[in-house]
């Protein structure tokens, strides 16, 4: 069976919007938490109804609760949670000697703590479903740091940790927690970044570097249907690498 009652964080733009529109196609309704909400209107002109978007900061405890209410509310329950938010790209780039208090404490409220947050949300109404899927959106560089992404890379790295200890803290109900490493995903903002991060000498390190080429958000999405789905039931605990080959 595929889950019909979705929550995708950051779910109208780039990775997250072609998670919401993989679980769209097979039926499911989608609670969308950004920001703006307003970004999820194409989606909503699109699907209807189908699409709830919701305002949420992720870095934000209190919000996550409210989010995550609201969206189950508006869904009749919730089947799967899909983390996916995070602060990424330049505004996400420190390095040990620029990395600042600010910078550190907002990265990790977003990139963890969100998480940590949207699901314990979460939980209650997954139990009251009787089981469920928590996917966490994290990334290679949890497994390989890229240059100048110093505090994003472990970030990334504690969400893997998260999964596994989420995984076996919530098995008894029946709820499974994996995490999806995405490589070299060419999103809309990617020709920008690139150019960007060039600039900074920061491209080396992925950029042309994927032996099957640069994936496609859809690749990346279509992991996450099938893990949240009963075919993917013996899996938890764990993280699915989507890197087209880049660190074989």
């Amino acid at each position: 069976m595929q889950p019909t009652r979705i929550i995708v964080t950051g779910g109208a733009t780039n990775i997250g919007r072609a998670i919401t529109e993989a679980f769209l196609a097979r039926g499911a309704r989608v609670a969308v938490g950004q920001p703006d909400p307003a970004v999820a209107a194409p989606l909503v002109r699109q699907y209807g109804d189908r699409v709830v978007p919701l305002a949420v900061d992720i870095g934000d405890a209190a919000q996550c609760r409210r989010f995550v209410d609201e969206a189950a509310k508006a869904l009749g329950g919730v089947d799967t949670l899909v983390n996916n938010a995070a602060l990424s790209g330049m505004g996400a780039s420190s390095t040990l000697a620029t990395a600042t208090p600010e910078h550190v404490q907002r990265m990790l409220a977003v990139n963890v703590g969100g998480i940590i947050f949207c699901s314990q949300s979460a939980v209650p109404h997954l139990r009251a479903a009787g089981g469920g899927t928590i996917v966490n959106i994290t990334s290679i560089n949890a497994l390989r740091p890229q240059k100048g992404a110093l505090v994003y890379a472990a970030g990334k790295a504690a969400v893997g940790s998260l999964t596994q200890s989420m995984g076996r803290e919530l098995a008894p109900d029946r709820i499974r927690v994996i995490a999806v490493a995405p490589g070299d995903i060419r999103t809309d903002a990617s020709e920008e970044l690139e150019r960007q991060m060039r600039a900074r000498g920061m491209g080396g390190d992925t950029i042309n570097q994927t032996p099957l080429g640069q994936g496609k958000p859809a690749d990346v999405a279509e992991v996450v249907a099938f893990l949240a789905s009963d075919a993917a039931r013996f899996v938890t605990g764990t993280t699915w690498v989507v890197d087209g080959g880049l660190l074989s």
